[in-house]
């Protein structure tokens, strides 16, 4: 499954990671960890690979387990993360997340807490893909004011939920950077960013700009 083209090019913009890459294309390393869970085998990952380390992650979120089983198993694994990509997909296949968004709400607390980069960066975009609602929109202003950002990829998720947040619930947002102190990175990337979005209208877009 080895594509070298989309190798080189995908570690060009990966960033440091501690794992060599084949270069297989994610909808492949999907499909391949799928079938690894049909087949109901004991699986040992010595992670070496990159790829290795995304099929181990899309393995723990496509297993039928219930939720409360996993969550030892997803706090094990999150140590392994050391890049954004792997981040990224591994969040957005925790689907089952969605459902259980209460349950699993302290451990989301927990990790923003963390030293570690890649852990707040893993909690940051959990909220961005799941609690994004009216329940979680005072809290998610919390966070992004009073997170202590230790890197330049949680600063990266901190403006990715404040674009998101502007284009749910806009004149919140406008007034809540208005409002508050908020890192200034965190806040002109989350602007520059919502500046790219479909659902902002033009107004709203040159309203933007001004800040």
């Amino acid at each position: 499954m080895q594509d070298l083209k989309y190798r080189d090019f995908h570690q060009n913009i990966l960033g440091q990671t501690r794992y060599e890459l084949i270069g297989i294309r994610v909808p492949l390393l999907r499909d391949y960890a799928r079938k690894l869970i049909k087949e109901k085998e004991e699986l040992i990952f010595e992670e070496k690979y990159y790829e290795e380390v995304l099929i181990e992650g899309f393995c723990i979120a496509y297993a039928k387990d219930p939720f409360e089983d996993k969550i030892d198993i997803i706090e094990n694994f999150l140590p392994k993360i050391d890049n954004w990509a792997i981040c990224d997909s591994f969040v957005s296949s925790l689907k089952q997340i969605r459902k259980n968004k209460e349950l699993y709400y302290p451990y989301v607390q927990k990790y923003l807490e963390s030293n570690e980069e890649f852990i707040q960066r893993y909690a940051l975009v959990v909220l961005l893909n799941y609690y994004i609602d009216d329940e979680y929109l005072q809290d998610l202003f919390r966070i992004i004011k009073d997170q202590p950002y230790c890197g330049y990829y949680v600063k990266m998720a901190g403006a990715w939920l404040l674009s998101y947040l502007f284009m749910f619930y806009y004149e919140e947002t406008l007034q809540f950077v208005q409002n508050e102190m908020i890192d200034e990175e965190v806040r002109k990337k989350g602007i520059r960013k919502a500046l790219d979005s479909y659902r902002l209208s033009t107004e709203q877009k040159d309203q933007l700009r001004r800040l």
